[in-house]
């Protein structure tokens, strides 16, 4: 099944969606969850490199003095990409970046995060590394919404006692017990179930992005530069889905692509405020009444990174 490219655009962050595409729509058997890839065949070039294990040697993470900034330094030639809900394991307490950022080259900039562990306050490393995980996607998305809240001068409570409030929830009704309240803990219980999941997932050639929807709790959208930067994520991201996937057993089949439109439609038609960044352009979405949310990093008006969610949890589908 394919689902329709929307024209025309209407800001900027739909604009950054015209040219990919989506493919056939993925459906998991026993589980009510729809997987979207979403592809290109026009590869720019990503001039930069990502927070990645095999060039750890290029960037470090310190703590700071105030718990919800990290400040990142870069030792590369070339610009470092720091993704919203990367999560950066170790130090005091592990946290997770709150906002997509580009670090220019050689350079040093304190990045806003939140904390995913609550109940430590000691070292378990002197020094940060890159999680094993990302955070889970739902939460990820109702952090965005109380963060964006704020650009937008409409703010709707503290973004970091959301985190905390959303990861305790989720381990309440998933049977996790977690000492210090980790989200990685959640992802330990069911490493073997997202296992199997992703094991099923089937791939595009020219993948550089994601659409999912897992009905009554979110639609998120994600997409890359190109396909090796998606590549470089695609495993965290899928698990990002997959964890809220295990959680949400079918319960009947719905209009899904109805939906689908109404969440690309209100991404169209929302207003956006723009943020010159130290290195890049920043559009950001808001809107409280459709509870969506998106936070899309540009340079040179070439897309680094897009994230949106809606957050339908307890609403009913449209």
């Amino acid at each position: 099944m394919q689902i329709d490219r929307l024209q025309p655009y209407l800001n900027k962050t739909s604009l950054f969606m015209q040219e990919p595409f989506f493919s056939d729509v993925q459906i998991f058997k026993d589980y009510e969850g729809y997987f979207i890839p979403i592809c290109s065949n026009e590869q720019k070039k990503a001039n930069y490199i990502t927070v990645d294990r095999n060039n750890s040697d290029l960037f470090c993470l310190h703590e700071t003095e105030k718990v919800s900034y990290l400040l990142v330094e870069n030792l590369s030639l070339k610009p470092l990409l720091i993704l919203n809900g990367e999560i950066f394991d170790g130090a005091m307490q592990d946290r997770v970046a709150n906002e997509t950022v580009m670090i220019p080259s050689k350079s040093s900039v304190e990045i806003n995060v939140s904390c995913v562990e609550q109940g430590r306050w000691a070292y378990k490393t002197k020094a940060f590394s890159r999680g094993k995980n990302m955070f889970n996607y739902h939460s990820k998305g109702v952090k965005d919404l109380y963060n964006n809240s704020l650009k937008h001068n409409q703010p709707s409570g503290s973004v970091q006692s959301n985190v905390w409030s959303s990861i305790s929830e989720k381990q309440r009704r998933m049977g996790v017990f977690s000492r210090t309240g980790s989200i990685n803990d959640t992802y330990e219980k069911y490493e073997e179930s997202i296992k199997h999941l992703r094991e099923k997932i089937i791939e595009q050639d020219n993948q550089v992005g994601l659409l999912v929807m897992i009905p009554g709790k979110y639609i998120g959208i994600d997409l890359f530069t190109n396909v090796d930067i998606f590549k470089k994520y695609k495993e965290r991201l899928y698990n990002s889905h997959l964890i809220e996937l295990i959680e949400k057993i079918r319960n009947g089949r719905r209009d899904f692509r109805k939906q689908i439109d109404s969440f690309m439609l209100e991404l169209m038609y929302s207003r956006e405020v723009y943020a010159k960044k130290k290195l890049g352009e920043e559009y950001s979405i808001y809107d409280r009444t459709s509870q969506v949310s998106s936070t899309c990093l540009a340079l040179n008006d070439n897309l680094i990174h897009l994230t949106a969610m809606k957050n339908i949890e307890n609403r009913h589908a449209r």
